[in-house]
């Protein structure tokens, strides 16, 4: 487990975040079980968190493949430079092609563009008053929802007790 892996996080929370939205809509549903003419909502986020993983696991891929570029480069010196300059970090600007390096770098841009989807449920199945709810439906997937959010919560909490646990006895 890789102990910084900080956009994990990231992205359990993108995930979380999603996981209330869902709570919330299904609670809306709920609550308007009864209201004539009411169309349930719900919440799609998973795509965009799916094609978000996939561009992260692209951007690894191209960090990967340029590192081993690297480290076969005869021509590179480790070390600094008189002028203290990073001579890797000049080394990777010189050779990363220019839509490698901004793709590598729109990691934020990726997160800050998720923003999950509510949806009104067009399917007509009408339960008297015109009305698409249906309770049991909606128990079901808040029990599924609050599963899923907890399972989240857990990996969460286990990975920063971990990280507690480094700091606390030193790192060794």
């Amino acid at each position: 487990m890789d102990l910084f892996n900080v956009r994990a996080i990231e992205v359990s929370n993108l995930a979380m975040n999603g996981l209330v939205e869902r709570q919330t809509a299904i609670a809306s549903n709920t609550a308007n079980a009864m209201t004539p003419d009411y169309q349930r909502k719900r919440v799609a986020f998973e795509d965009q968190l799916r094609t978000i993983l996939e561009k992260d696991n692209i951007r690894r891929d191209l960090r990967m493949q340029n590192s081993l570029a690297y480290q076969n480069d005869k021509s590179y010196k480790p070390g600094y430079s008189a002028h203290y300059s990073n001579p890797m970090t000049e080394n990777i600007a010189q050779k990363l092609p220019q839509e490698q390096m901004m793709y590598i770098r729109q990691v934020d841009a990726d997160t800050n563009s998720y923003d999950p989807e509510i949806i009104r449920d067009t399917r007509w199945i009408d339960y008297g008053n015109g009305n698409n709810v249906n309770v049991e439906e909606e128990m079901m997937d808040m029990a599924k929802t609050g599963q899923q959010y907890n399972v989240l919560a857990t990996v969460q909490g286990r990975f920063l007790s971990n990280m507690l646990e480094v700091i606390r006895s030193g790192g060794s």
